[in-house]
């Protein structure tokens, strides 16, 4: 059940919201004897420990302290954050939603620029559980505007998660990894207490993906996080989702297993969410099983709770549970009663007015953001002419007052080349990465009419969709210095397939990526792998019937292995025909990008090129290995990364 995946990944929320830290924790000092702000501190210690009452009777006197003193608006809206954090725990959902709402009233009257953003980040977090979701990603976007503009970037990783999930909610899957991603690599810089939060949902993402191993590795890595740094207080997610990954991935008694644990924690902690979540998971497992009156029991329990502390997601879920449960056990009436509630559910949360304004949002705050970026290069640009300009008189006049300062005049033009030789190395690698050959573009379009000509609609609407996939992924690449290895794979795979459509019956293909490559972590330089591959099927495969084309990458250590085969002509033979395109000029091309993205990697290193030979020494094929150091993306700028 896809929604399931979606309520599990809103278990980060409640370590998404923004604390507001700071000062040292003092503890059993009166209130009048030290600053509202170390007693706040010492509630928030508190609350991390799990002792909320104690947190919340501090909060509450700080509260009612602060009421006579308006110069206190920003510790009595620190004190209603921390009340509604306690009561978010408690799922007391409504209250904490006021508290957070009175904060940022109290916040705006005061003009507390950090105020603002947190209550709004928290305001945000309270509506996504109650299932409002377009107010919650406005809420989101107006903490992410307050957080930029006051350069939290701690508290901006949080938000970052936060609307990972709402666009995840929304099917945006590449949107919500980029904003996760961008969130865990601010985490691992300046956050790192936070960060099993962020490899925890990222497991999430990636159970839904059906990446099942590489989330159970993840979810593992951030379940050893979670205890060394904060001590276990919120492990109840990970063991959860880890019997998700092992449920998905039909390992069922290693499913149970995590579940039985994490519904163990989440009862210790007072987590009814994740207990919730625990008690279907493991519901579903036991239906599987054919244990039918275990799982009514545990699913019975999980809409109860659902209902009780009114969680719409929970309660959904629960309810398509018990659906399928009532189907296999021969309950047809039953069944369809649970799949009617649950579309019901479904319905209220995320309809088509719902999916409208959240589309709306999303449009609107892309427009903004980009529109800061252009002005941010403007404003840029000027100072940079600004100081071209004083450079160059104070140059002259350095060269009329004293020849002995001709030496700090050598030292600034020597930076200026060195920043021109940079920014030629950087221009030549963009348009690298946007060279593609036209006439490729052209036979792959005159290639559709003839299709249709046959009447095989089906391969013509198949050609269509990967040229579209093809072009869609050059563009998108073509703007990164550095993109992921799959993503490379992938648009050879379009690459291969729109060229055997346009040679039908001349070669198959095949493209095959090692487990242990991880090629969704590896970064590559875009149009690597794809030149390489159009040399095999322009000049290896030409004339040739029942040709092969064969794709490995591999890795040994920290070598990333490319190899590209063929059982065409040869080079010998290719070069004595005509062709429109120099195949060792695409080559050339992948060297340069090589040698600018990787620089441990010499241009003799990166690419061998040899011939394979039958036992008559005729050339019967060539293979094209390409090498380079293994870097993670994480390295590059090229993907962004909530919670």
């Amino acid at each position: 059940m896809r929604s399931s995946i979606i309520t599990l990944l809103c278990l980060a929320l409640l370590a998404s919201c923004d604390p507001d830290p700071g000062g040292a924790p003092r503890r059993t000092v009166p209130l009048d004897t030290i600053s509202y702000r170390q007693e706040l501190q010492q509630a928030r210690e508190e609350m991390k420990r799990g002792d909320t009452e104690v947190a919340e009777a501090i909060s509450r006197r700080v509260y009612l302290a602060s009421l006579a003193d308006p110069m206190l608006a920003r510790q009595r809206a620190t004190s209603l954050s921390i009340l509604g954090q306690i009561m978010q725990r408690r799922s007391e959902l409504d209250s904490a939603q006021a508290c957070y709402q009175e904060a940022l009233r109290i916040s705006q009257q005061a003009h507390d620029t950090v105020g603002i953003g947190s209550a709004w980040l928290n305001l945000g977090v309270a509506l996504d559980i109650k299932g409002r979701y377009a107010e919650a990603l406005a809420a989101q976007i107006n903490a992410m505007r307050w957080k930029e503009q006051v350069g939290d970037s701690t508290n901006l990783a949080r938000v970052l998660h936060n609307m990972s999930v709402l666009y995840w909610r929304q099917d945006s899957l590449d949107r919500a990894v980029r904003m996760l991603q961008r969130s865990i690599a601010i985490k691992r810089a300046k956050d790192s207490l936070n960060l099993a939060t962020g490899l925890n949902g990222l497991g999430v993402l990636l159970i839904e993906a059906q990446q099942y191993d590489s989330a159970i590795a993840i979810l593992k890595e951030s379940l050893v996080l979670e205890d060394e740094q904060r001590k276990g207080l919120d492990r109840e997610n990970q063991l959860s989702n880890l019997g998700l990954a092992f449920e998905r991935a039909g390992a069922l008694d290693s499913a149970a297993w995590y579940y039985t644990i994490g519904l163990r924690d989440a009862l210790a902690h007072g987590s009814r969410e994740v207990e919730i979540r625990c008690l279907y998971g493991l519901g579903d497992v036991r239906r599987v099983q054919r244990r039918y009156d275990e799982a009514r029991a545990l699913l019975d329990s999980s809409l109860a709770i659902a209902h009780r502390i009114g969680s719409l997601e929970d309660a959904k879920e629960a309810h398509i549970s018990l659906s399928m449960l009532h189907e296999a056990a021969g309950d047809p009436a039953k069944a369809l009663a649970h799949y009617k509630a649950h579309q019901v559910l479904r319905d209220s949360l995320m309809n088509e007015d719902t999916q409208a304004a959240m589309q709306e949002l999303r449009l609107r705050y892309d427009t903004e953001h980009k529109d800061r970026e252009n002005e941010e290069l403007r404003a840029a640009q000027e100072l940079a002419d600004l100081r071209a300009d004083r450079n160059r008189w104070i140059a002259v006049g350095i060269a009329v007052l004293a020849f002995a300062m001709a030496a700090i005049a050598w030292v600034l033009v020597q930076r200026g080349r060195e920043r021109a030789r940079q920014r030629e190395a950087e221009l030549e690698q963009q348009a690298l990465r946007l060279q593609m050959d036209p006439h490729f573009l052209f036979n792959a379009l005159n290639t559709i009419p003839g299709l249709y000509a046959t009447g095989d609609a089906v391969a013509a609407n198949d050609h269509v969709a990967h040229l579209s996939r093809f072009l869609r992924l050059v563009l998108e690449t073509s703007r990164r210095k550095a993109i992921p290895l799959e993503q490379e794979v992938e648009l050879t795979r379009h690459y291969l397939r729109i060229s055997a459509n346009r040679k039908p019956g001349a070669f198959t293909w095949e493209v095959k990526v090692m487990p242990y490559v991880h090629a969704e972590r590896v970064a590559i330089p875009p149009m690597l792998i794809q030149p390489v591959v159009e040399n095999a099927v322009e000049h290896g495969m030409s004339g040739v019937t029942g040709g092969r084309i064969e794709v490995l990458v591999d890795r040994a250590g920290s070598v990333l292995h490319i190899e590209v085969r063929d059982n065409g002509v040869g080079r010998g033979a290719a070069a004595k025909r005509p062709s429109r395109r120099d195949a060792s000029m695409g080559l050339e091309l992948v060297r340069k990008r090589i040698a600018l993205f990787d620089r441990q990697t010499t241009a003799a290193e990166a690419i061998e090129v040899r011939d394979e030979r039958n036992a008559e020494g005729v050339a019967c094929g060539t293979v094209v290995t390409i090498r380079l150091r293994v870097q993670q993306l994480n390295e590059h700028a090229a993907v962004g990364d909530r919670g």
